[in-house]
């Protein structure tokens, strides 16, 4: 089972391990298939987690990836900024490198 909590910025987070279902696993998907059709969408959730040999866009996949989107945009949010472009009438400074002086 993926880990749909994002440790980003304290750490990295794991790559998801993804692959094509095949034939061993088709009833797996029908059950999961047939369970939406029906409305039931956390029992659906609930079944399809259950089985660690099935992959896909289910929705502990998609809430991970919505964590991993939260998780960066809040540290970009905060992360302090600065400004590369300095305007000035004096000669720049060679210790402060990474500033375009104009």
């Amino acid at each position: 089972m993926m880990n749909v909590v994002s440790l980003y910025p304290n750490a990295t987070d794991e790559m998801f391990f993804f692959q094509d279902n095949n034939l061993d696993n088709i009833e797996v998907i029908n059950s999961y298939n047939n369970l939406i059709t029906q409305g039931k969408y956390s029992e659906a959730s609930n079944y399809i987690n259950q089985h660690e040999e099935v992959y896909g866009f289910f929705a502990n996949y998609l809430n991970a990836i919505e964590n991993r989107i939260y998780n960066l945009q809040k540290y970009l949010l905060t992360k302090k900024k600065k400004n590369p472009f300095v305007f000035s009438e004096e000669e720049p400074d060679p210790v402060d490198e990474g500033t375009i002086w104009i």
